[in-house]
Parts: C-alpha cells; structure tokens; sequence
C-alpha cells in the first residue's frame, strides 16, 4: 500500500512474512540506499531527522520503522531473523542493487543482515556496537523487561547509561521523552536480544564491501570496534571523520557515504 504525498515521496506499508506491517517512506531518486535505525526509535523520532532529505539529493532513499517502533506493527515472539524479513522487505520494492546505512546498533543489525544473506550490495555503518560476550540466560534483556514493564522513563535512562554509555552531560542535553519515545522504549528488549555474542569475528564472512565510520569526539572504543571489523572482514574499511560523541553532522556523512556508494556504483 502506497500514499503519495509529493512527487518524491511516498509513504505506505509493507507486510513482513510473519505478518507485522511495516511502515515505510521512499524519497528521492538515484541508486537506492535503505535507512536502519538505531534503538528504539522511528522516522519521526530517529536522532537524523534530516539525513534522509539530505541523502535523497543523491539516492533513492528508504526508511523505515523498525518493528515495534513508530507506526510499524509487532508479532510475537520476537527474533532477529525477523528483523532481516522486515529489511529485506523494505529491499524489495527498490529497483536494482541496495546499499544499506546504519547507525549505532542499526549498523550492527545491517551487519547481521547481511551476514544471514539478506541482498545488500554495500555497507555504510556510523559506529556500530559489538558486544563480543553472550548474554548467558539473558540477564541483560530480563533486566530491560523489568524495567520496561516497571517505569518506561527509567528503562530508557537505565539503557543510555548502563548499556550505551551516554556521558551525563550529553544525556542532560536531550530534549524530553515524547510519548512516542516512551513507546518505543519496549524495543529495547530486542536489542539486547541480537546485540550480545556480537564480536567481529561473527563477521569475517561479510564479503559486501563496507564503510565503517566514526566521529572524532565519540567514545574510544568505537574506535576498537572499527578497527576489529576491519581486521576481520575481507573488503572493510575504517574512516574517522568530524563529528561529536556517537554523531556526525548530516553533510559530513553524506559526502562519505555518497563517495563510497556511488564509487562503487560506478566500477
């Protein structure tokens, strides 16, 4: 299903093979490249609000809420292996080879995509976390249920301050959960479902040519996480470009992603 809203945009809905509807937005023109969120967050919550506009100028851009956040739907029981039907299903209404871009644990998610054979041409991911260890008996995603079914405010500080890391003085700094964001607080739970037993190695099979990029101002162990996929990955490669902690401005990766993309198109 599919609503036009201006000649180069469109919103509509896909249906994922277990049923969960998944909403969607296309713009631009050019080669397509799909949008892979990071936790807990939607099109119209997504801490790049502008990226898209500013990537549909060079490509056919998609984005999508992720199941459980925004307007896309949820079937139970969760799995990963669902999440790779939803981004496959988004892949198929492009014409033509797909490249994937991905932050934070969206990028992580794109690896594992890729990694189970969803038909990426070339991968973009701004700091993706790699959580080397399993999660023995799931204490951390037990610990996130509680939360989430105790007080949804605490579980989202609990997981930017626990489990991400988010320095205080850039926590004090975000706007106020909205009630949409307290909603998506409930996805948590999947991230600490797929993230765990993440190390780089678990990658080494991902032959996808791949751009891994982090800011000069964000934690210095993306710079680790970067460096290990890069060891372990046959056709990656590492750029650290201007930027503030787990953030690079919309020009500044666009320019990137565009020249990596794009580059590639063109061989």
């Amino acid at each position: 299903m599919t609503n036009d809203t201006t000649p180069h945009v469109q919103t509509g809905t896909v249906t994922s093979p277990d049923g969960a509807t998944i909403a969607y937005t296309r713009q631009g023109a050019g080669p397509a490249l799909v949008m892979v969120h990071c936790v807990s967050t939607s099109r119209a919550r997504t801490p790049q609000p502008t990226l898209p506009a500013a990537l549909a100028e060079h490509f056919t851009v998609f984005t999508y809420d992720r199941r459980g956040t925004g307007e896309s739907g949820m079937a139970l029981p969760y799995a990963v292996e669902r999440e790779f039907e939803d981004l496959r299903a988004i892949i198929d209404l492009a014409d033509g080879p797909v490249a994937a871009y991905g932050f934070s644990s969206g990028a992580t998610l794109a690896l594992l995509a890729a990694a189970a054979g969803v038909p990426i041409e070339r991968l973009v991911l701004l700091e993706p976390p790699l959580f080397a260890q399993p999660d023995p008996g799931f204490t951390l995603r037990e610990e996130a249920q509680r939360r989430v079914e105790a007080d949804l405010a605490d579980a989202q500080r609990w997981y930017n301050t626990d489990v991400v890391g988010v320095p205080s003085e850039v926590l004090d700094q975000l706007p106020p959960l909205t009630e949409e964001d307290l909603r998506n607080t409930r996805t948590i739970v999947h991230e600490l479902e797929f993230l765990p037993g993440t190390s780089a190695e678990r990658f080494a099979g991902v032959a996808q040519p791949t751009l891994v990029i982090a800011s000069d101002q964000t934690a210095p162990i993306m710079y680790e996480f970067a460096d290990a996929l890069v060891a372990a990955m046959p056709d990656a490669e590492k750029r650290i470009l201007p930027g503030e902690w787990h953030g690079v401005d919309d020009a500044t990766l666009t320019e990137a992603i565009v020249g990596f993309v794009l580059a590639g198109a063109e061989r």
